[in-house]
């Protein structure tokens, strides 16, 4: 069952007193139970986003100009602040990139996770308590009654982290958006941290849009992944079909930038260049400064999303021709 969709939603942001396109047309689905990457350099539009989905675009400078997000038979991009904070907190819930500074700092834990549950699930304060109890226990918090009356400068990252989960979690969504989940945490957490994901999510069957720029992260948790440049979604697939065959000179590029043999000294690849402004993105496809592989055709048009096998598109103009041109050679031979 499809949990979310987004139809070619596309999000202006003002700037110096002009409109400028942060989210270009993009679209995916996340069906329950599954992970569904969202990767791509900082700045490429992946938090933009989430904060799309859940409803948080700030009102004074970004607004949604075109397309849809389904999600339960609604589109979530119509609805209003009240319609949308029946939604948020309850069914569609998110953990934020920094915990530290998501928590707030004048509140315990307690108050803090009791609060959600008082608005969102409708429970009497006693109950409340109980079941606050019971998360900070459920994502691995030890002495949990203990930990209630505890501040969120007396926890460690990896702690913040799970309280930050906990409050997501408190009404079993149907949809939980990880941003950067595991930022900032020394590897051993970060595994403990994907670990626990990976376990809600299988005893509640949520759907997880997980926003990272770690492809070891990928690999780890999700099924699908959606590649982020400039805005745009540049290419779609598996994660077995990306990783075993990339088609995009982008996703090449992070895939070659990731280490492997984890030896000292190892030279790590690096894209040249940066990722340009929205404000002065060259014409036609976006990646082209910076692409090994770019011709004089990749200036004037922006590439479409095209099938280079079952389930995995991409959108680049060079990879098309040659899928174009093997399946030419098929059908003559």
């Amino acid at each position: 069952m499809t949990v979310l969709s987004l139809d070619k939603l596309s999000v202006a942001l003002r700037s110096g007193g002009k409109s400028v396109t942060a989210l270009n047309q993009i679209s995916f689905d996340i069906l329950a139970g599954e992970t569904l990457a969202v990767v791509g350099e900082s700045g490429c539009g992946k938090s933009m986003t989430a904060l799309a989905i859940m409803g948080l675009l700030p009102a004074d400078s970004a607004r949604v100009t075109q397309g849809a997000i389904h999600f339960d038979g609604q589109d979530l991009a119509r609805l209003g602040e009240k319609q949308y904070r029946q939604l948020r907190g309850r069914r569609i819930a998110m953990i934020f990139q920094d915990a530290m500074s998501a928590l707030n700092p004048v509140k315990t834990l307690g108050d803090q996770l009791m609060e959600v549950l008082q608005v969102h699930a409708g429970l009497r304060r006693r109950d409340a308590r109980e079941r606050a109890i019971a998360l900070l226990e459920k994502v691995k918090i030890p002495d949990a009654a203990r930990r209630m009356n505890d501040y969120p400068h007396q926890l460690s990252g990896g702690m913040s982290q799970r309280v930050m989960i906990a409050m997501a979690i408190a009404c079993e969504p149907d949809l939980l958006i990880a941003d950067e989940p595991t930022t900032a945490l020394d590897v051993t957490i970060q595994a403990q941290i994907l670990q626990l994901l990976r376990d809600i999510q299988r005893e509640t069957g949520m759907a997880l849009l997980l926003i990272t720029h770690d492809l070891g992260v990928v690999a780890a948790m999700a099924q699908r992944v959606a590649v982020m440049y400039a805005g745009r979604i540049v290419e779609q697939a598996s994660v077995l079909s990306l990783f075993d065959r990339p088609a995009h000179p982008y996703t090449q590029g992070l895939l070659r930038s990731t280490p492997t043999s984890g030896q000292p000294g190892e030279r790590l690849y690096a894209i040249p260049g940066r990722v340009p402004p929205l404000t002065a993105l060259p014409s036609g496809c976006a990646f082209r400064n910076r692409c090994p592989l770019a011709r004089e055709a990749c200036s004037e048009a922006v590439p479409a999303m095209t099938a280079q096998r079952p389930g995995h598109h991409a959108a680049c103009l060079l990879v098309t021709a040659q899928h174009d041109k093997e399946e030419n050679h098929e059908h003559a031979s």
